[in-house]
């Protein structure tokens, strides 16, 4: 039997190309979004004392993404939204007695965004 020789050049170009399919298929055009909401009257204890919680909405806002993501936060005022996918949204935090908080936001693919918040309470 005579051993079989490989070509250095088609080697190389057949690691690139797995190489590059294997990056393609990594990226899945999703990311996730996850914080924290504090409130400017409310010790970290006294959130889940008072069991006051916020509401997260996470709305796109683009001709072709009408899509709207909500959570609530947790007893300690975290929050996960997952799966969501690239593009531009509108991120509303909002709990009764305090002023919503609002922006926008872009989302890139495969981006694991984290944000806190602090709420302030409503002027009355």
């Amino acid at each position: 039997m005579t051993p079989v020789r490989s070509n250095p050049r088609f080697v190389a170009v057949l690691s690139t190309l797995v190489l590059c399919g294997a990056a393609v298929l990594a990226q899945s055009g999703r990311g996730s979004m996850h914080g924290y909401v504090a409130f400017e009257d409310l010790s970290y204890l006294e959130v889940a004392e008072k069991k006051v919680h916020a509401t997260i909405e996470l709305r796109g806002n683009t001709e072709f993404n009408h899509e709207v993501y909500t959570a609530k936060t947790n007893e300690h005022g975290s929050y996960d939204l997952k799966s969501i996918p690239m593009g531009q949204y509108v991120l509303k935090i909002s709990s009764p007695g305090y002023r919503d908080y609002q922006t926008e936001i872009y989302l890139p693919s495969d981006f694991n965004c984290s944000l806190a918040v602090m709420l302030k309470k409503e002027k009355r």
